[in-house]
């Protein structure tokens, strides 16, 4: 495999008013979602955060070099510590992704530095992207000059955007970009992960 797994976590989740990388969801800690999705298509799993509480985890933990600057900032650390080619980066509070997801973003071809999901909303989703180091220099560039859009970067750099009806194939596509940000949020995935059909996934 040529891509590594990031999975972003430990910010402020101040709309959850506790850290929601390990609020419980069928049983195991939202994190644990992403990175059991994540395993299957990348040749490692790391967590990007500034609390030690992480290394629980097993996995190895980088911390932001620059704070207070957001998912800029965590694209950048992930750049800055993968050994492969590309990565593959995720938030911690997306438990509905699928390796199949990232298989398929993987798959895209074309010679880009980001492959970046749309989702069912129109927005863009560059915290459930695949990207290129060789975008490092364009993201600390940014970071740098003071922006913190990342928005910003995809107009500095060769990106693919994914349709979101190119992803509408896949198993449970109406989820896979589903935030839990909220005690409602919880509330909701928790129903979504009992009910029928789902096997606790």
């Amino acid at each position: 495999m040529d891509a590594e797994g990031f999975v972003t976590a430990g910010g402020r989740s101040s709309r959850m008013g506790r850290d929601k990388a390990w609020l419980e969801l069928g049983g195991r800690a939202m994190i644990e979602w992403v990175i059991a999705a994540l395993r299957p298509v990348t040749s490692s799993v790391s967590i990007i955060a500034n609390g030690d509480e992480y290394a629980r985890l097993g996995l190895p933990v980088f911390a932001d070099t620059n704070t207070g600057i957001g998912p800029l900032e965590a694209i950048r650390t992930a750049m800055a510590n993968s050994r492969a080619p590309r990565l593959v980066l995720a938030g911690c509070d997306l438990p509905f992704v699928t390796s199949e997801l990232f298989a398929f973003l993987l798959g895209v071809a074309g010679d880009y530095k980001a492959v970046v999901p749309v989702g069912p909303d129109g927005r863009l989703e560059p915290l459930c992207a695949v990207y290129s180091t060789g975008a490092l220099e364009d993201v600390t560039a940014l970071i740098e000059s003071g922006e913190r859009k990342v928005d910003r970067l995809f107009e500095r750099t060769s990106v693919r955007r994914v349709a979101f009806n190119e992803l509408s194939q896949l198993r449970g596509a109406e989820l896979l970009f589903e935030n839990v940000n909220t005690p409602e949020d919880h509330r909701r995935a928790g129903e979504i992960l009992s009910g029928p059909g789902q096997g606790g996934r």
